[in-house]
């Protein structure tokens, strides 16, 4: 009860103080600052935020990024849906646990998403990241501008796939964007999805995606090693595995920093196809990777995820409504520099179980591990959201 009430006075602080100060040009800036920045507040103050970073980053995110979170959604209006969420809302927050590092994630949308001069939303991100520049000059382009011209839509592709009615369901996101939030700074990262170039090009998901990053390995041949076994690994489950590479992120900072990530959806979820996903096969075998399996166990354990084979469903769930579906599993891959493997990381997939189940499971989890402060401060920051 005590935490609860200290939560809840933070919400009353920075957030009230901010909405009572600030201006919003219509409604819809106002709603999306109203219905996301309380949540926003509490989890800087839950990852120990000073009062000063939470201030620039509810401002940065109300003056920056408020503005390309297109028309407030509501099931009686039209709007761009978003893969980032079932509901198709284009902003998402997450937070790191065991570093306590808050993240949002956001595809930008602007006028013309949507319309006949951007179907794709191709060009949104562009402004978006200028807005950012100008507050954050370090942010480096080179990475981005080598997977967006190798894994988007040109205005061509565009044209073709609008005119011929190609792009098929309503997954049509291309790319997004996440801040991750370092004390008082942030570091943005870029998420690139080639589903329309594949169909506008004729080919996978996977050659695109692969073929990108062969020819960044070309000049940053640090990287070519940990990609070799990645694509091996991919290959070696055939061409009727139930792996396929989804998407790829890059963080938008000097290269000789960029970390380059792979992500690989799986259909089969078990706790066998998670430990396949986390050794690659087999192929890696060091002690962290070995202890990491241990983790897992655990964890799945914990969960008690319903095991099955699951696809994404097509469409969106209407707002409001209670997910009765299950999602398949996630796993992306860092190519590390000078590294021979890729350093994995597992999604468990939660979505549509029951969240005090979860919650309860992850309590039990963060303190088996020492993370006393989080286990403490877990459940009730999950109810004052």
């Amino acid at each position: 009860m005590f935490i609860t009430k200290t939560l809840n006075a933070s919400l009353q602080g920075v957030y009230r103080i901010l909405s009572d100060v600030l201006d919003f040009p219509d409604d819809d800036w106002r709603l999306w600052w109203h219905s996301t920045a309380p949540m926003f507040a509490e989890m800087l103050q839950t990852a120990n935020y000073d009062i000063h970073a939470q201030y620039k980053h509810l401002l940065v995110y109300k003056e920056h990024v408020v503005p390309f979170l297109g028309v407030y959604p509501r099931n009686d209006r039209d709007r761009w849906r978003s893969i980032l969420t079932r509901y198709g809302t284009p902003f998402e927050l997450s937070l790191n646990c065991s570093d306590s590092v808050v993240r949002y994630t956001f595809e930008p949308i602007n006028a013309t998403t949507g319309t006949e001069i951007d179907p794709f939303n191709t060009h949104a991100i562009w402004e978006s990241l200028q807005e950012l520049m100008s507050i954050q000059p370090a942010i480096d382009l080179e990475y981005f501008c080598h997977f967006k011209r190798d894994l988007t839509l040109d205005a061509q592709e565009s044209i073709f796939l609008h005119e011929n009615s190609l792009a098929g369901g309503e997954i049509m996101t291309q790319n997004k964007l996440a801040l991750d939030l370092k004390g008082d700074q942030f570091v943005v990262k870029a998420y690139i999805y080639p589903t329309l170039k594949a169909i506008a090009t004729g080919k996978s998901v996977q050659e695109l995606m692969f073929d990108s990053v062969r020819k960044l390995a070309k000049e940053r041949a640090s990287v070519a090693p940990s990609l070799a076994m990645l694509e091996e690994y991919v290959e070696s489950r055939g061409p009727d595995s139930t792996a396929c590479p989804r998407l790829l992120s890059c963080d938008l900072v000097d290269s000789s920093r960029s970390r380059i990530k792979i992500y690989i959806s799986e259909q089969v979820v078990s706790l066998s196809a998670m430990q396949d996903l986390w050794t690659l096969g087999g192929r890696r075998k060091d002690p962290s990777t070995l202890a990491g399996l241990d983790m897992i166990q655990e964890l799945w354990d914990l969960l008690q995820v319903p095991p099955g084979i699951r696809s994404y469903p097509e469409g969106y769930l209407p707002i409001g409504t209670s997910p009765d579906e299950l999602l398949p599993s996630m796993a992306n891959y860092t190519l590390l520099p000078n590294h021979p493997a890729p350093e994995p990381q597992l999604y468990f997939a939660v979505f549509g179980m029951n969240d005090m189940a979860v919650a309860d499971a992850l309590t039990t989890f963060f303190e088996r591990h020492g993370w006393i402060d989080m286990a403490e401060k877990y459940k009730d920051s999950l109810r004052a959201y």
